[in-house]
């Protein structure tokens, strides 16, 4: 009888529609009503692409991992059907699978991209802003609370194949998108993975980059403090946005020539803009303890004796590791003699946290956005970015809040006291500005004064 049950349960199955069955749908053998969907998507002349979103297993949960797994799927699951038509209309939402044990997919309607883009920005931040809260929904799960620490779940995201001239079909277009996204975030040696890193040989020889930059605002009074100078490689190119540039740069040791160039380019832009406030320059640990790499910014710096040391303000990021942090200390104290300054950043996402600050004594702590974002929904982010602020306090440290994306976060912002917010709600990445060209600042001045007198009231 249960039997019978079954086969008639799946024969219910097979007569619905495919739009029906878009969230997981059960393994078919006559059809896939992923594709079925993307198919019609593509043939209204839409653009799709893939988002993956992949749980890694660090080598520290590979004990438990076999009994953890089946519960990290399930919730998975569940979280992505009623949490993903909260960030995408239906009609943009094409459907959702799992495509490996630890792999999901979603495929998504998005804007034409630019010509100098790989994905649009717009779709870039709400996929990687629904990364983050669907990482946090699971870190609370009762059943996968203890297992917080290990949990990092990744996302990339790839456009699918649109011209409906090219002899590949829907399924073989999705399937490309797929293995080259797993690739992508698993480092894979695929022949795309192959072209990719020549491109990225390309890219090195030609010194083909660009750099935008995005204010940083002064949340006391509403005045832009610095600049973040932000990378992007060339145009229609997977390089275009940062995270696979440097990533890929870093697999092939060719991560400090990359970072050596983006210097230069830095320093000579804001240079012919004439830039007064603090710039920040992204760096690694790997780079800055580089022996030629004091000299190399000493020399940019020659070429523009206008900008003052003390103007760079240096960025490591706390996403990658430092295991000695006494001769880390010593690098530090080097560049300082000639008047640098430095900022931890991605602090909260990455190694040690508190460690950093009190080990490295930045003159700067930026706050990654994965603590910002939905700050005013989750007691436990105020209260991790309370401490943070309270540390640098303790230290004399600026602390900067990045991501800021909506008005209720940076009301949290505004409560705590915290000194500087940089991102979207504030504005966005551009080329930088001459002095002159500043007046769309001034909405923002007056946006962050008003915010801020409301929330004191």
């Amino acid at each position: 009888m249960q039997r019978i049950l079954e086969q008639l349960f799946l024969g219910a199955k097979l007569l619905r529609t495919d739009r029906s069955l878009r969230f997981f749908p059960p393994d078919f053998t006559l059809r896939r009503p992923l594709a079925s969907m993307l198919d019609k998507h593509l043939k209204q002349g839409g653009e799709c692409y893939l988002v993956l979103y992949r749980w890694e297993c660090p080598i520290e949960a590979s004990g438990v991992w076999k009994d953890l797994l089946p519960v990290l799927q399930s919730e998975t699951k569940r979280h992505l059907r009623s949490m993903a038509p909260q960030f995408w209309a239906d009609s943009d939402l094409v459907g959702m699978d799992q495509l490996g044990p630890q792999e999901f997919v979603l495929l998504v309607r998005g804007d034409r991209p630019d010509d100098n883009e790989f994905v649009p920005p717009s779709l870039f931040r709400l996929s990687d802003h629904f990364k983050h809260a669907l990482e946090y929904k699971i870190s609370v799960e009762p059943a996968l609370s203890k297992y917080r620490s290990l949990l990092r779940l990744t996302g990339t995201y790839v456009p699918i194949k649109s011209s409906y001239y090219e002899s590949e079909g829907t399924i073989e277009r999705l399937d490309e998108a797929y293995q080259f996204a797993l690739a992508l975030s698993t480092k894979q040696v695929t022949p795309q993975v192959i072209a990719a890193r020549r491109q990225l040989d390309q890219i090195l020889r030609d010194c083909s980059i660009s750099v935008l930059a995005q204010p940083i605002m002064n949340l006391q009074n509403g005045d832009v403090f610095g600049w973040e100078i932000l990378t992007r490689g060339p145009a229609s190119s997977v390089f275009h946005l940062p995270d696979a540039l440097f990533r890929f740069a870093g697999e092939s040791n060719q991560l400090s020539k990359l970072e050596f160039m983006i210097v230069k380019f830095a320093l000579d832009e804001v240079a012919s803009r004439s830039i007064r406030e603090p710039v920040f320059l992204n760096v690694t640990a790997v780079t800055l303890s580089h022996p030629l790499f004091l000299s190399h910014a000493l020399q940019c710096l020659e070429k523009h004796p206008e900008i003052a040391p003390s103007q760079i303000i240096f960025e490591i990021t706390e996403r990658h590791e430092v295991e000695d942090f006494a001769a880390m200390t010593q690098t530090l104290e080097k560049f300082r003699r000639h008047g640098f300054r430095f900022a931890v950043d991605d602090m909260g996402a990455g190694y040690s946290s508190l460690q950093w600050i009190g080990e490295l004594a930045p003159e700067l702590i930026k706050v990654d956005r994965s603590v910002i974002q939905f700050v005013d929904r989750f007691s436990v982010k105020e209260s991790l970015l309370r401490a943070i602020v309270t540390a640098a306090r303790e230290m004399s440290c600026e602390v900067v809040a990045e991501g800021v994306e909506r008005e209720e976060e940076a009301d949290v912002l505004f409560r705590l006291n915290v000194g500087m917010g940089q991102g979207y709600y504030f504005a966005k990445p551009n080329v930088l500005l001459y002095e002159h060209e500043r007046e769309i600042f001034k909405e923002t001045k007056e946006r962050i004064k008003y915010r801020r007198g409301k929330v004191a009231s």
